[in-house]
């Protein structure tokens, strides 16, 4: 079987070839996104990451041409000299993430002066469900609860408050890989303004945040992981900024994954779509909300 062939007549078009997957836009539906639809070139199975639709090539075959049942699609594919062998696919095990009790967040003291001390209002910083946990692997650290999309706790994030050398800043504990912080808060409007910011930790979330700037996902680290690239995939963005700190002064470590970010992205997104817009200073935190709104006409 070639799947491109196929590909090609049902009538898909300006298909992106990628290492294992064909990307192109969906016949089937409206859309303007020319690598939402995911073939896979081996089995042909196929996803739709925004309508989070998937199955089999012959199920792609019957959504693209409107069939209406499996008898239309052999009789199209034995017209057209096509041989499909249908084969068991192995399935890499997913890696389930642990789910923490929310009475945890209850011997979080809720002692928000760090960040108010950092410009951040204690109504904004309240909103994070977050406090400063005085035992434990986050002892001295103000940590942040990461929820997923129903609503369960699946990690944590604390930033160091004592101002340790000996430790790093921020800390995490659970599979940062499947989060998508603060998307329970921020996805209505990242839906609304059909663009998302991207940062590197939730200092800088916070401080957009006091900014009146809310399209934010945090990447916490240098790198975008496949479940931001999902979600934004599965929400239709048309504007992706990537704006990790700005190193230029010092190793140029966040403007060096910048571009190593946009290169990932650029695989599932028009490259038009996607623009790198570093904060002015280091990070966000070291600006104040004027410069960040000044810093938002330019971008």
């Amino acid at each position: 079987m070639n799947v491109k062939d196929i590909l090609v007549d049902l009538g898909y078009s300006n298909i992106i070839e990628g290492v294992k997957d064909y990307r192109m836009r969906p016949i089937y539906r409206d859309s303007d996104n020319n690598t939402v639809l995911s073939v896979k070139k081996d089995s042909g199975r196929f996803i739709d990451f925004s309508k989070g639709i998937s199955g089999s090539i012959e199920d792609l075959i019957q959504l693209s041409l409107n069939l209406k049942d499996v008898e239309e699609v052999k009789k199209w594919i034995s017209q057209k000299n096509f041989s499909i062998e249908t084969r068991e696919e192995v399935k890499p095990k997913l890696k389930e993430n642990k789910i923490y009790n929310k009475e945890m967040l209850l011997k979080l003291k809720k002692d928000h002066s760090y960040w108010v001390n950092r410009n951040i209002s204690e109504e904004i910083i309240a909103e994070f469900d977050g406090g400063v946990a005085d035992t434990g692997k986050m002892a001295g650290r103000y940590v942040f609860p990461i929820f997923n999309n129903q609503d369960q706790i699946v990690g944590f994030s604390g930033r160091d408050i004592l101002n340790r050398t000996e430790v790093p800043k921020w800390k995490h504990i659970g599979n940062k890989s499947s989060w998508c912080f603060p998307a329970k808060k921020t996805i209505k409007e990242i839906k609304q303004s059909k663009s998302v910011i991207i940062v590197e930790s939730v200092g800088d979330c916070l401080s957009l945040y006091q900014a009146g700037i809310k399209n934010v996902l945090v990447s916490f680290g240098l790198e975008i992981s496949n479940s931001i690239i999902n979600l934004m995939l599965k929400l239709d963005v048309n504007n992706i900024h990537i704006c990790f700190n700005n190193d230029s002064e010092k190793n140029n470590a966040g403007n060096l994954a910048a571009e190593k970010a946009f290169d990932k992205i650029a695989k599932f997104f028009d490259y038009k779509q996607i623009h790198i817009n570093l904060p002015d200073k280091k990070d966000f935190g070291e600006m104040n909300t004027e410069e960040i709104l000044e810093w938002k006409k330019k971008i």
